[in-house]
């Protein structure tokens, strides 16, 4: 639980420092909506909490680059996540699954957009640990309506599928729906609500309810910072007790 006090100050650390320079009313709030299509390099830090009790957690960083490709309605991605997993006293470092994705944006109206997903997960971990060990692949899609006061909501649904690989390894077979209540300021911050249902198929059909908060804001313009808490909610699948992200965001680098 220190450990957790300490990497909890140390994530919140940004907003305290900045919370000072923060006023500036041509700053424009990027990268909150999911269907923002954004040239991005991103850091993200976190803490999953697998069980408070017993001390079972998994520290990370992952670093994201996503590119807007010439048509403004499509970019692509890589994620690489940087692991340490500790649990009853052990460590273990190393590479995690590389992730590739890439996403569609289409318009149905000004203020109605929709999105769809394609990601692939593949089983590059340093570590039998560290990776599922097998090949996979998300399709998801969308909804997003903004209104005229700053506040959005957006659907989605995603469902998760491995289908190559180490065949003593788990088989993934889920789906995910996914809803967003935000507000974005007329200067540089947002908030959002992120609740999640999970619904594991390969285990008798149990279920999550995941519930995130999002809180963020813009520094001079291409710099986002956000800090991502969440903790299981209800459900007979209990993946872990608590999580903690911090997101440092750069736009427009190249």
């Amino acid at each position: 639980m220190k450990k957790s006090v300490v990497l909890f100050l140390f994530l919140f650390l940004p907003f305290i420092c900045f919370s000072e320079v923060l006023i500036n009313e041509e700053i424009e709030v990027k990268g909150a909506k999911p269907t923002d299509r954004l040239t991005t390099l991103e850091f993200n830090p976190g803490i999953d909490v697998i069980d408070d009790a017993k001390g079972l957690s998994t520290n990370f960083l992952t670093t994201k680059f996503y590119y807007n490709l010439q048509d403004p309605k499509y970019n692509v991605g890589i994620e690489v996540p940087l692991m340490r997993r500790d649990g009853n006293n052990q460590g273990l470092n190393g590479l995690g699954d590389i992730l590739l994705a890439t996403n569609y944006t289409g318009t149905i109206s000004k203020q109605f957009l929709y999105g769809l997903q394609l990601e692939l997960k593949t089983p590059t971990a340093s570590k039998s640990e560290l990776g599922c060990g097998r090949f996979e692949i998300s399709p998801a899609a969308f909804l997003e309506y903004s209104f005229l006061n700053g506040f959005f909501v957006a659907g989605g649904i995603k469902y998760y599928h491995s289908f190559w690989g180490n065949s003593d390894r788990a088989t993934i077979n889920k789906m995910r729906i996914r809803t967003n209540f935000g507000y974005i300021s007329p200067t540089d911050w947002w908030l959002i609500v992120d609740p999640k249902l999970y619904m594991d198929f390969e285990n008798h059909a149990r279920k999550e309810l995941y519930l995130e908060f999002e809180a963020g804001f813009m520094f001079r313009g291409n710099v986002a910072f956000y800090l991502k808490p969440g903790f299981h909610a209800a459900g007979s699948w209990h993946s872990q007790d608590w999580n903690m992200q911090l997101g440092i965001k750069f736009f427009d680098l190249i």
